[in-house]
C-alpha cells in the first residue's frame, strides 16, 4: 500500500518539475525508492540517475549509493539536480546543497515541505515521522529538519543561487496538512549558458553504459 502510494506521489512530483528541467542529464538527489527518475524519463526521454545515502531502490534505472558526504560524480557531470523532499532529511543540508551545486551545470530544482506557523510545523513533524519510520524499516535518516519558506531561501541566496521560479505544490486537501513549496534555482555560472542546454523534451539517446561516461569521478591514481 505505502509503495503504490509513493509510485502515485512520485509521478506528481515528476510532473510538477519537468517543465523547469534543462538539459538532457538529471541526478535525482536524496531519490529514495526512485520512482521520479524513470517517470520523468518516459514521459520525456532524456538520462537520469536516482542517488541516495542507502539502497531504498524500487523503480527501474541507475541508482547510486553515496556516504551522504561527497558525490561520486565529477564536477559539472549533470545538467539538473533535483532534491525533492529530500533537505529535511539532512543532517547537514548546507553541504548537500554545496554537493549538488558542485555536480550540477545549470539549474537546480528543489521541493520542499515548509512551515509558517506552530501548527504547521507539528503537523509535519508527526505526519513525516510516522510515514518515513513505514519506509524501508525505519532505515531512512528522519532528522526532521524542517524550515520556513524564508529559511530555506536564505540559504540559497547565501550559495549565491537565482531564484527563478517559485510555487506551492498539491493539491488544495494535501495542504491542510503539508505546504510543499518548489524552488527553482539558476546556478551563476550558467547564466550565460543556459540557453545552449537541451530542453528535456528532446530526448537523449545515449544507452545507460555510455551515460556513465564522463559522470562518475575517476578513481585512479594521478600516475595511471
Amino acid at each position: 500500500m505505502l509503495q503504490t502510494f509513493l509510485r502515485w506521489y512520485a509521478r506528481g512530483e515528476a510532473a510538477a518539475v519537468a517543465p523547469f528541467v534543462v538539459g538532457s542529464r538529471l541526478l535525482d538527489l536524496g531519490a529514495g525508492e526512485g520512482h521520479v527518475a524513470p517517470a520523468l524519463t518516459r514521459q520525456h526521454g532524456g538520462w537520469a540517475c536516482s542517488c541516495d545515502v542507502g539502497e531504498f531502490r524500487r523503480a527501474p534505472g541507475p541508482y547510486v549509493v553515496y556516504d551522504g558526504e561527497r558525490l561520486p560524480f565529477r564536477d559539472a557531470a549533470f545538467d539538473t539536480t533535483l532534491i525533492l523532499l529530500a533537505l529535511h532529511h539532512c543532517d547537514d543540508a548546507e553541504r548537500v546543497v554545496d554537493e549538488a551545486l558542485r555536480v550540477t551545470r545549470h539549474r537546480l530544482i528543489v521541493t520542499e515541505s515548509v512551515f509558517r506557523n506552530r501548527l504547521d510545523r507539528f503537523w509535519l513533524d508527526l505526519l513525516d515521522g510516522r510515514l518515513n519510520a513505514r519506509r524501508h524499516g525505519g532505515a531512512m535518516n528522519v532528522p526532521l529538519g524542517f524550515r520556513t519558506p524564508d529559511g530555506w531561501r536564505a540559504l540559497f541566496e547565501s550559495r549565491g543561487l537565482r531564484l527563478v521560479e517559485t510555487r506551492w505544490l498539491g493539491a488544495w486537501w494535501e495542504r491542510l496538512v503539508h505546504h510543499p513549496a518548489l524552488f527553482v534555482l539558476e546556478i551563476p555560472h550558467a547564466h550565460d549558458a543556459l540557453h545552449r542546454a537541451s530542453t528535456w523534451s528532446r530526448p537523449f539517446r545515449l544507452t545507460a553504459p555510455r551515460a556513465w561516461r564522463g559522470i562518475l569521478r575517476c578513481r585512479r591514481g594521478r600516475g595511471s
